[in-house]
């Protein structure tokens, strides 16, 4: 009787202490929206409505001062094209529901250029959307 016991407690936590694995639902997908500050004509703003996005930057991101503006954009250039490409291929089309209006002439700022990287980023963690213009740290493994 002792033995079954063990066998049963034994049992149980390992049971407790396996991962279940995250499952994501057919609609969930991150939905993206840009717009000029209303109250400044040469601030740019970005919202992504994903609720976890904002945790995704303040836990996991990496901090701002990893980046410059310019190398940002030149990433987003590349992150862009791809997701465009994606778009207008028909790939995903549950996925990727818009193209991405990015004019590489326009200066957006940092913190837009930093959130926009931030979204590709995330996507790549929370649905292992793999994009080849993330630097090697920010990609899942």
């Amino acid at each position: 009787m002792k033995n079954l016991f063990a066998i049963i407690v034994i049992t149980g936590l390992i049971w407790s202490c396996t991962s279940n694995p995250k499952h994501v639902s057919d609609n969930a997908k991150p939905n993206l929206s840009t717009q000029k500050k209303t109250d400044s004509a040469d601030e740019w703003e970005i919202t992504v409505f994903d609720a976890e996005y904002e945790t995704f930057v303040a836990t996991r991101a990496q901090p701002k001062s990893m980046f410059t503006e310019s190398s940002l954009k030149a990433r987003n250039q590349l992150l862009v094209t791809e997701w465009n490409n994606r778009f207008y291929s028909g790939v995903n089309p549950n996925f990727y529901e818009v193209a991405i209006d990015y004019d590489p002439k326009e200066n957006y700022g940092f913190d837009f250029e930093y959130r926009l990287y931030q979204f590709f980023a995330y996507c790549n963690w929370k649905y292992g959307v793999r994009f080849n213009g993330l630097r090697g740290i920010d990609k899942i493994k």
